[in-house]
């Protein structure tokens, strides 16, 4: 509770507290979510009366904070996250990584939905492994920080461009010989 009194009734990002929901978007419309956040933060560092580097104020992704609403007259469903709040700031060492996990995320997002592309999960952890190993050294902080930008853009993680993948997935022509003996 107190966590989510110290959080604005609009956060850094535009986004208004009452609005939990992780909507499906085009990539043109997460674009423009990544772009506010981008102008919003840097208008918070540039405020000439207070400039200040802010928190970041995340809906918690704890399994008691959401919950699944099917939609009535089609096949999309909703997920839904309630009012509880956590924060990342620049002022501890582990919080700072995380909120520039949350950046480079976002940055490669960008990247990839105006290339028009899709990417797993795990494509996306070796694409930032291999641009920033000194924040993604496994798979979980790829997750956790993908669940971050959901909840800080409202959006679906397919709406980001990022896919899950079964273990096993093949792609391509496949060709089975059955032999019956």
């Amino acid at each position: 509770a107190q966590a989510e009194a110290d959080v604005p009734a609009t956060s850094l990002f535009g986004a208004d507290r009452r609005l939990c929901s992780a909507d499906v978007l085009s990539p043109l419309e997460v674009r423009a979510r990544i772009e506010v956040a981008v102008l919003n933060f840097l208008a918070t560092l540039s405020s000439p009366s207070s400039p200040a580097i802010p928190v970041l104020p995340l809906i918690s992704r704890k399994s008691t904070n959401c919950s699944l609403r099917s939609g009535l007259l089609s096949d999309v469903s909703s997920v839904y996250l309630s009012y509880a709040f956590c924060k990342r700031s620049l002022m501890r060492e582990n919080d700072a990584k995380a909120f520039v996990r949350v950046w480079k995320v976002m940055e490669m997002c960008y990247k990839i939905l105006g290339e028009g592309k899709l990417v797993t999960q795990r494509e996306l952890f070796y694409k930032l492994l291999s641009d920033s190993p000194k924040y993604f050294s496994c798979q979980r902080h790829v997750n956790q920080t993908i669940q971050d930008v959901v909840s800080l853009l409202r959006c679906t993680r397919q709406s980001l461009g990022i896919m899950a993948s079964s273990r096993g997935a093949l792609i391509g022509r496949l060709v089975l010989h059955v032999c019956v003996c």
